[in-house]
């Protein structure tokens, strides 16, 4: 399995959960730093599959939007994050 190339274009990246048309923000935002949503990818899916019996379905991934949104991860208490991580937002 090759690493994913961190995006380097500016924007909150968070950690993504997708069930069909269904997504959400598991952890983040992360202002300007995919590497760091890219890094707890698998603690996410960990979590949420412990929460969730069916997440083992669910796809995870990352994604980057606009610095106008930076709403927190639905996860980041049980990561102990805070609301905006990385940087002024």
């Amino acid at each position: 399995m090759t690493a994913q190339i961190p995006d380097t274009r500016p924007g909150n990246y968070y950690v993504t959960v997708r069930d069909g048309k269904r997504y959400d923000f598991l952890a983040g935002p992360f202002r300007d730093d995919h590497q760091a949503a890219l890094d707890l990818v698998e603690r996410c899916r960990e979590i949420t599959e412990r929460l969730d019996p069916w997440a083992h379905f669910y796809a995870f991934g990352t994604a980057r939007i606009d610095h106008d949104y930076s709403e927190p991860g639905k996860l980041n208490r049980h990561l102990g994050l805070p609301g905006v991580t990385g940087g002024a937002a």
